[in-house]
């Protein structure tokens, strides 16, 4: 079973998509209901960590990770704080205008990946800007599970990808894997 938690619009193949009432990452309750004794073989959270504080992310990460088989992942994904595009870092702001007006927290891969280590995951970075501005990219392939607002998949990419123009919309992606 592959759950995508917080999918909104996207439907992707192969993948249970869910909103907040069915999983909410603050409520174990909706955990226990859909899972019942079962556990998932995949999640995939794109967009929706930033929504959490640092301790609610921290509990989220903790429950996934006890709905989650031995040897299954996690794909995670969030808006990216070492970004260096200043448009990029006002449409993502902690409490921006439209989708970020809730945004709790714009996160780094120095506070983003520990949150999941703490939880017990092994923690593998996909995508990701450091602090000086350089966009790192490991080897990894996005049919596996899909992040729409990636460098491979995200059209606002397109001439980078064709070698001809910058970056656009990148996040910072994780992949989290339970021992």
């Amino acid at each position: 079973m592959k759950v995508n938690i917080g999918a909104g619009e996207k439907h992707w193949d192969g993948w249970i998509s869910t909103q907040q009432a069915e999983l909410d990452l603050l409520e174990p309750a909706t955990f226990a209901r859909f899972f019942g004794d079962a556990q998932a073989d995949a999640f995939l959270c794109e967009h929706v960590w930033e929504h959490l504080t640092m301790e609610q992310g921290s509990a989220a990460a903790r429950l996934v990770f006890a709905h989650l088989r031995p040897g299954g992942f996690l794909r995670v994904a969030v808006p990216d704080g070492h970004h260096p595009d200043p448009a990029y870092q006002a449409m993502v702001a902690v409490h921006g205008s439209g989708p970020a007006a809730d945004h709790q927290i714009v996160y780094t891969l120095a506070t983003f990946a520990p949150i999941f280590a703490a939880a017990g995951f092994r923690v593998r970075p996909l995508e990701w800007w450091d602090v000086a501005g350089q966009f790192h990219r490991a080897d990894w392939n996005p049919a596996d599970a899909p992040i729409g607002r990636c460098s491979h998949l995200d059209d606002r990419n397109a001439a980078w990808r064709a070698g001809t123009g910058k970056l656009g919309f990148t996040s910072l992606i994780l992949d989290c894997f339970r021992p």
